[in-house]
């Protein structure tokens, strides 16, 4: 079974270029942040939303990017985030961006870790581990 995917469409915008036009990397990690907080949004299941709040929340500990080829002004992008991988405090999610034509830009992930009030990293809330469990590629 493949896993849930959730994708978001984007134009590149002249601000997100440097003085060459080339679209700046710090930008793709914003893409990937974008495509994550969606990602996790969609995967809740609205009967039981998580609680997200100083007692009950996650952090990013990683994240990554490799880059394949520039973008640049008005070029218009599908950025793809997934469930990769679910453990007992923790999960990965990984992330492409592709151009229009199908062709892969860049690739990343993300490691996000389950904090109390405290920031002391702890088990994953049964609700957040069902969803990212029934998102992610079962395969």
């Amino acid at each position: 079974m493949a896993p849930r995917v959730t994708e978001v469409r984007e134009r590149v915008r002249s601000l997100d270029t440097d003085s060459q036009g080339i679209v700046n990397n710090a930008k793709y990690f914003e893409l990937f942040q974008d495509a994550r907080l969606d990602h996790l949004q969609e995967i809740q299941d609205p009967s039981s939303p998580w609680q997200l709040g100083p007692d009950n929340s996650f952090v990013l500990v990683t994240t990554t990017c490799t880059y394949r080829s520039p973008l640049r002004h008005r070029d218009e992008i599908i950025v793809r985030a997934w469930t990769q991988e679910v453990g007992e405090k923790s999960f990965v999610l990984a992330y492409d961006v592709r151009r229009l034509d199908d062709s892969v830009v860049a690739e990343g992930s993300s490691v996000q870790v389950w904090i109390d009030a405290g920031g002391k990293a702890v088990p994953l809330p049964g609700n957040v581990r069902r969803a990212l469990e029934a998102s992610r590629d079962s395969t």
